[in-house]
């Protein structure tokens, strides 16, 4: 599954990287690690009124929910929604049909399976700035204290070849679209089968992947660092 990312770029790269306008740049924040149970809000590229770069909050929260705490318990589990699935679990059936976006990560994390031992792997592109994270998202409107929430949900397919080999327990990847799909996906009006055909796995050819420090395992030392993007063997020299 997908519930750790990396987004370094600063709002004006992803502007002119874009070349669209972002809704709120006070919102922005560089995340080496971005873990999605902090439920932080992350650059979203969505048609939501208007075509630009949003700041939603990761975990999705449906329009039905009743309470806050139902909403934040519920934000748990709809990190991330499954192809397979999506257009028939309440919390995604609507979304996926008229409300999709695109997340932008610089990266993302998995852990390999070694034995007894887990190693965290650090998964990015080899050419590109970014992976390209096709996502679903909602507005939900808190009763209590009458404020909107906009949050999203990242997909995800079956696994690639070297996604399969890093996360070979569970054999599952984030959907990562290509460039010229991106106004593709986030058009409210595409046909069912054509969400359904851009749900697939990518080509593995533009993706690379090397282990990195335990540290992003730790429960009790900040992880969102610059060193924990960096090969092991760099964050081990850089500490000894």
């Amino acid at each position: 599954m997908c519930y750790h990312t990396s987004n370094t770029g600063t709002a004006n790269g992803l502007k002119k990287k874009f070349k669209l306008a972002i809704v709120d740049e006070t919102k922005h924040t560089i995340f080496y690690h971005a873990n999605g149970y902090n439920h932080p809000l992350l650059p979203v590229i969505a048609n939501d009124q208007q075509l630009a770069i949003h700041h939603f909050r990761w975990g999705l929260i449906p329009p039905w929910t009743k309470t806050l705490e139902d909403g934040l318990k519920l934000s748990n589990q709809t990190l991330n929604a499954k192809s397979e699935t999506i257009f028939e679990k309440a919390s995604f059936r609507d979304a996926i049909i008229s409300r999709r976006c695109v997340i932008p990560v610089n990266g993302f994390f998995e852990w390999k399976q070694v034995g007894k031992d887990k190693i965290p792997y650090y998964i990015h592109p080899k050419a590109n700035e970014y992976f390209l994270l096709g996502g679903v998202y909602s507005h939900w409107l808190d009763p209590q204290h009458k404020e909107w929430m906009t949050t999203f949900s990242i997909i995800t397919t079956v696994a690639n070849e070297l996604m399969s080999e890093i996360h070979h327990t569970k054999k599952r990847m984030p959907l990562i679209l290509e460039e010229r799909n991106l106004k593709t996906w986030i058009d409210a009006d595409l046909p069912k089968s054509s969400i359904i055909e851009l749900m697939q796995p990518c080509d593995d050819r533009d993706m690379a992947a090397y282990p990195v420090s335990k540290i992003l395992s730790a429960k009790n030392i900040n992880s969102d660092v610059p060193e924990i993007i960096k090969p092991l063997e760099v964050y081990q020299q850089k500490l000894f």
